[in-house]
């Protein structure tokens, strides 16, 4: 059973100041009470270290690494799972929540929906991951009748493991599991071995659309519609009317992000965001 006190909520973070900030709001708004650390790839923006340290209340501990020539597409993001996985056990808790830096929570992490995630881990041995995020229309969602949640077909390697979402590190520390250098390697890897990824019933938060990329430590500038600004924009926290319609659905209505969310600041770049590829997007 996921409790406040076995889950250990975990941030990775990497110059992106304003989208960090939207995440932190939305943590104090929605998943306060909870242990929660961070991991900085030695951020470059100023900004960004700031916002960290004025924001020390929020976090168990941080982990400020020195800044390094970025090698790796993903600069550290693998050691650092890897550390905080190793945190996590060598502290007690049963549940490492992976969370970046460019997402938001739009809904509470309260006791009703660590019920349901749990139900989840204790319906099967080899789900080690319920990824809380509302989905995108990135390939074929699987609607599991059995479990009242969603996955990829079963021949999908990214039914597996992701770099974001609730782990089961008491099941992954019984297989010895060690993390790989990079998220495909680690889809592999799970999937290999039966493992599986579960998108729940009730997600309850997102990546922001068109944020600031960084590949290599090197932000990422081409982009061809110059109304979008990057790392701007948010979204409005569900109601309590939303919340109630969307709990109350049928399980065949799959939580597409952009079905159920309503991002603000988009202006010009609205009829983007309603057609354009979901690639474009979030990416």
């Amino acid at each position: 059973m996921i409790t406040k006190d076995n889950l250990l909520i975990c941030i990775f973070s990497y110059n992106q100041d304003k989208e960090l900030s939207m995440l932190l709001s939305s943590m104090k708004e929605f998943a306060s009470g909870y242990d929660c650390i961070v991991y900085d790839d030695g951020s470059t923006n100023s900004n960004t270290i700031s916002i960290l340290k004025n924001s020390s209340e929020l976090f168990k501990e941080q982990f400020l690494l020195p800044k390094e020539k970025k090698t790796s597409s993903r600069g550290r993001l693998h050691q650092n799972i890897q550390s905080a996985y190793e945190y996590a056990l060598e502290k007690g808790y049963q549940y490492l929540f992976l969370v970046q830096d460019d997402m938001q929570f739009v809904r509470p992490l309260d006791r009703s929906i660590l019920n349901e995630y749990s139900t989840y881990f204790d319906a099967d041995e080899k789900i080690i991951q319920v990824d809380p995020r509302f989905l995108r229309r990135l390939g074929s969602i699987k609607i599991n009748n059995e479990l009242h949640a969603y996955s990829f077909e079963d021949d999908d390697d990214r039914g597996s493991y992701a770099d974001v979402g609730i782990l089961d590190i008491k099941k992954l520390n019984n297989l010895n599991w060690k993390f790989e250098a990079s998220e495909r390697k680690n889809k592999v890897k799970a999937h290999n071995i039966g493992l599986k990824r579960i998108f729940p019933f009730t997600p309850i938060f997102m990546h922001l659309p068109y944020p600031v990329i960084y590949r290599k430590g090197k932000k990422k500038n081409k982009f061809p519609y110059p109304f979008v600004k990057r790392g701007h924009i948010s979204y409005k926290p569900l109601s309590k009317k939303e919340i109630k319609e969307m709990d109350g659905r049928d399980l065949s209505i799959v939580p597409y992000a952009r079905d159920i969310l309503t991002p603000k600041g988009l202006n010009l770049a609205f009829l983007h965001y309603k057609y354009a590829n979901e690639g474009k997007i979030f990416s």
